[in-house]
């Protein structure tokens, strides 16, 4: 369950396309899925069950962006760790945006979006079979009626520092003069990240990169996604510049380079990207073309 375009085939819809929208309460869409969080998304849970962002990361989170599906098994696979069997979602003010926009999907290149849902047939046809009986509701009704609209500023905000970070990169690789002596290797490296999993890549972010990335201790509220946002991404860049701005040897700033595309990555699957590992190539045949220019 993701905000992303999934590879398989979609159909696009217009606002005023009348679906099947009405929710028949039956807890299908909270099994067996996928929830991608972002590092707001993630906060806005743990507050509303009262936990700090480390405590719900790690009893609910797995590599501090994926929600866990842990809870009593369905039909369609175990449920979301925040369902219970009789209460339904425990975290429903504050679900994220995949939640939300379940069963659609939202696509936003620069400034024009569309919203879909995958495959031909409507997906809860499927799994709710009853949801015929109940009233049909507009696309943009939907949209309207489950709040999509703070969701949809944290993903944008989030995908803005996704390539803040990755320009971060490129900026310790090409302005440090990295890339004159040993520009080639870094990029090497760069390709072996991009492969990683998960795990391999929270690894590669190393714990304090990784806490300040998906637990950040911002004080601004929690209910005005775009203020807390860019209070994360301030503390982001000003912690990168006093780690980061004054290194000079080449190891360690081939490191740096390394991380900040990790960092990247991790960012760009935390809002659900259909496939980072192929943003991360395209971020690497940039470097490679620009590398090439410069020799």
């Amino acid at each position: 369950m993701t905000p992303a375009i999934p590879s398989t085939a979609t159909t696009t819809l217009a606002p005023t396309d009348l679906l099947p929208l009405t929710c028949t309460r039956e807890g299908t869409c909270c099994h067996g899925k996928i929830v991608w969080l972002n590092p707001w998304e993630l906060a806005r849970l743990a507050a509303g069950r009262n936990l700090s962002a480390p405590a719900f990361r790690a009893a609910h989170v797995d590599h501090g962006i994926r929600l866990r599906f842990t809870g009593p098994p369905g039909k369609l696979g175990a449920a979301c760790s925040q369902y219970g069997a009789d209460q339904g979602c425990l975290a429903h003010p504050q679900r994220p945006l995949a939640c939300r926009l379940y069963p659609l999907g939202r696509e936003k290149r620069g400034k024009d979006q569309r919203y879909v849902y995958e495959g031909v047939t409507f997906p809860c046809l499927t799994g709710c079979p009853n949801v015929t009986t109940l009233p049909r509701l507009a696309v943009a009704d939907y949209l309207a009626q489950q709040g999509v609209g703070p969701g949809e500023t944290a993903q944008d905000a989030y995908v803005d520092m996704a390539k803040d970070l990755a320009e971060g990169a490129f900026v310790v690789l090409f302005d440090s003069g990295l890339a004159k002596t040993t520009g080639a290797e870094v990029l090497a490296r760069w390709q072996t990240m991009i492969q990683m999993n998960h795990a391999q890549r929270v690894a590669a972010i190393g714990p304090q990169w990784f806490d300040r990335l998906t637990a950040p201790a911002i004080s601004s509220d929690i209910e005005q996604p775009a203020e807390w946002i860019a209070a994360h991404r301030a503390d982001f860049q000003h912690a990168a510049q006093e780690s980061f701005g004054t290194l000079r040897d080449a190891a360690h700033l081939a490191d740096a380079s390394v991380r900040f595309l990790a960092l990247a990555m991790h960012v760009m699957q935390a809002v659900g990207a259909a496939d980072p590992h192929d943003i991360g190539t395209r971020w690497l045949r940039a470097a490679q073309a620009q590398l090439a220019m410069k020799r």
